[in-house]
């Protein structure tokens, strides 16, 4: 991977705290996430913190095995999947970190730019599942649950469109499909808002679960048999009446049943 070792590391002082956690200093407005991990990092992480570094313009990664006077190794990525703890990986110019403690979890941070691209799903998204795999995970990895509760979801994730606040992109995202469905909003126009709420509700955090999680996968999966250009249109790709009328019915449905319960 055409590797070369240097020391001593600078930024190692910078990124972690002496106790060999990632450094509050340094974390300052950064996200973190818990993520779970097996014996090695493996290649689902790996293509995490891989994304991360191409959408931040990086090309290579360092690593460093923690304890005395570790030997760092700079990497081009993608990165290493064979990894194992206790290592940290950190991008040159500080963007990005993984800390990989010991199997069971690890402390993905970086950036905002950094850590969309890493954790897609968002922050809170990724701390919830991680809560539930720490639950599982209890008999065999009891410190799970202490990592989990330090790194909680910030957001409460919403079931019913009355527990959303209005100031919210999740209220937005509620009523766009209103909108498309009453003919207010063409089919581009809605397709290009949804988007785009979606990439802010994730950005701040937002979660929905339940009914609302089932609407909004719904409209997720009917707007990617939509093509905004025509032009690009395949033959088997929904057309903007059909469409509107999936989404119609979604939403109906929606509604229905939440009068209903």
């Amino acid at each position: 991977m055409g590797a070369s070792t240097e020391r001593p590391e600078p930024d190692l002082a910078v990124l972690l705290t002496p106790d060999g956690n990632l450094a509050p200093a340094w974390l300052g407005g950064n996200s973190v996430t818990p993520l779970a991990v097996g014996e090695r990092l493996g290649a689902i992480l790996a293509d995490r913190v891989t994304a991360g570094c191409r959408s931040s313009g990086v090309t290579h990664l360092r690593y460093a095995p923690l304890g005395a006077d570790p030997a760092v190794t700079t990497r081009a990525i993608p990165a290493d999947a064979a990894t194992r703890p206790s290592t940290l990986l950190w991008t040159p110019d500080n963007q990005g970190a993984l800390l990989f403690p010991a199997p069971g979890h690890v402390l993905l941070a970086g950036t905002k730019s950094f850590m969309t691209t890493a954790v897609p799903e968002g922050i809170d998204a990724a701390r919830a599942l991680f809560t539930r795999y720490a639950r599982k995970q209890a008999a065999r990895h009891p410190e799970l649950l202490a990592v989990a509760a330090a790194y909680a979801p910030t957001h409460h994730a919403w079931s019913d469109a009355a527990e959303v606040p209005p100031d919210t992109a999740t209220a937005h995202h509620l009523h766009l499909p209103r909108e498309f469905t009453n003919g207010t909003l063409p089919a581009p126009a809605f397709a290009h808002a949804w988007w785009q709420t979606r990439r802010t509700a994730q950005s701040n955090g937002e979660r929905v679960r339940g009914p609302l999680e089932e609407l909004f996968n719904h409209v997720f999966l009917l707007l990617e048999d939509y093509e905004l250009d025509p032009e690009l249109a395949e033959p088997t790709d929904l057309t903007a009446p059909e469409l509107k009328a999936a989404v119609t019915e979604a939403y109906r449905d929606s509604v229905k049943a939440r009068e209903a319960g």
